[in-house]
């Protein structure tokens, strides 16, 4: 393969620098936790939002 611009080590140095500098840890924890709540959300309302009605 030639030179690419996005490479398997690029990824494993994105994630590695994500997971181990605890600023952006921090950040990312509470982003997951975000994104995990609204589709919790989203899911709940699609399978019982019909018995939230009056």
């Amino acid at each position: 393969m030639a030179d690419s611009a996005f490479s398997v080590q690029y990824l494993k140095d994105l994630v590695n620098s994500q997971i181990h500098d605890e600023d952006k840890w921090a950040f990312n924890v509470k982003l997951l936790r975000a994104v995990g709540i609204f589709a919790g959300s989203i899911v709940l309302m699609r399978n019982y939002g019909d018995l939230m009605t009056i």
